[in-house]
């Protein structure tokens, strides 16, 4: 394609005034020419059906502009805008050079539909938690089946926090460093330019501890949306990726609908695109998705897994929670101590108080009373996230003063010691 499509000199103007630098036709570049470079790849867990779809869409598309461009947080790096027209007369719009064409935005070539398409990410403005007025929860799997790759060898390693942290911190999509739940909002400014890695290690110290009470995670900002995505270890064994934002404009929207019907996923449709890539190679199911483990069909144990996920999906969200009180008064007794089991997790003793009112076994009755008499247990001090935390606190209480962890198999170690002795 070397003819300028109809819209090509009317968009001159507001493209300069954006900050877009269009291409001379004799530099436009294929495409498929792009992609493959370090630069250009998003660096996720690779996804055969999703590199395919990004070849096919590729085909007849060549790059006539880039701009404006976002800086990476530590690094100082530019990540362009890039714009692709088709031999249709179509404009693309990709929010980085390494996004894969399957989250390339369809764009009205005229002056509203380049503000519009931009909205999101320009002008740069420094948004924190209460700008990032929507929340979603998706649930990735039980800690024993999520994989992370291991960014020296990649190969896939179960879930821990040294991988998972390597492994975002390689790619392209977040802002470099993570958080830990003791930070509720980003505790590094997004304008940080290229710093040296010790700086960067020194500012950075004591960030990825874990405040007791919450539930552990590890956040990263994305780098066009400022979105905060975290990756959440629930009750020590479910995995669930939770995500702050700014609802995207349609246009985005409309790129989400197609990624859903193409993948057979389940984003909400107004997800910010850079979260989504982040998020290549993961599973997120909602409630909507794994509705048939709670259906006619569903055995027992289904229904009681299926309860723990559900505290998990509406953690935070106390009205959605108090739906789950029907658990407590099914009529099979696994699922009504899955309910109650699972409530104490989070601190929701009345859960206790509403089963107490509803059981009619005299056994379970018994141990709800104890638990009532005892009082809700103390805070949970399980290290979800392995410690790599070079010598600084893994968990801290309220007041920042470190809490001794422990895992699941320090009494095997504890037999182990007397067994030698």
């Amino acid at each position: 394609m070397t003819t300028p499509p109809p819209w090509w000199d009317t968009l001159a103007a507001p493209g300069a005034e954006l900050g877009i630098t269009w291409l001379d036709p004799g530099s436009w570049r294929s495409a498929d020419d792009l992609g493959s470079d370090y630069a250009d790849s998003p660096r996720t867990i690779t996804v055969a059906e999703r590199t395919d779809r990004d070849a096919d869409l590729r085909a007849g598309r060549v790059l006539v502009g880039t701009g404006p461009a976002v800086t990476t947080r530590a690094y100082g790096i530019d990540q362009p805008v890039h714009w692709y027209a088709d031999g249709d007369g179509g404009l693309w719009c990709s929010l980085a050079p390494y996004y894969p064409a399957w989250l390339w935005v369809a764009v009205d070539p005229t002056a509203d539909g380049l503000r519009e398409v931009l909205s999101s990410t320009f002008p740069r403005r420094d948004l924190m938690r209460p700008d990032l007025v929507a929340a979603a929860r998706g649930f990735v799997g039980y800690t024993n089946s999520v994989g992370v790759p291991n960014v020296y060898d990649g190969q896939f390693v179960p879930i821990n926090g040294h991988d998972l942290d390597r492994y975002f911190g390689m790619m392209a999509y977040p802002m470099q460093n993570a958080w830990g739940s003791v930070h509720t909002d980003d505790p590094l400014r997004t304008d940080i330019g290229a710093v040296k890695p010790l700086e960067m290690m020194a500012a950075t110290k004591g960030k990825l501890a874990q405040r007791l009470g919450r539930v552990p995670s590890m956040t990263w900002r994305m780098l066009q949306s400022q979105a905060y995505l975290s990756i959440e270890i629930h009750a020590r064994q479910l995995v669930c990726a939770a995500v702050r934002y700014v609802p995207t404009p349609a246009s985005h929207q409309a790129t989400v609908r197609r990624v859903n019907a193409d993948f057979e996923t389940a984003y909400p449709e107004d997800l910010p695109l850079d979260v989504i890539g982040a998020l290549t190679g993961f599973e997120w199911d909602t409630e909507r998705t794994l509705a048939h483990n709670l259906g006619p069909d569903a055995t027992v144990g289904e229904v009681a897994a299926m309860v723990r996920v559900l505290y998990a999906l509406r953690h935070g969200d106390l009205g959605a929670t108090l739906a789950l009180r029907d658990y407590v008064r099914h009529p099979e007794a696994a699922v009504r101590e899955a309910a109650v089991d699972t409530a104490l997790w989070y601190g929701d003793t009345f859960m206790v108080y509403e089963a107490l009112a509803a059981e009619t076994d005299p056994e379970l009755r018994a141990q709800l009373l104890s638990l009532i008499e005892r009082g809700a247990p103390g805070a949970d001090t399980y290290n979800a996230f392995d410690d790599y935390f070079s010598g600084d606190p893994i968990i801290v209480d309220g007041s920042g003063d470190p809490v001794e962890a422990w895992r699941d198999d320090s009494d095997e170690d504890d037999d182990e010691d007397e067994d030698e002795s």
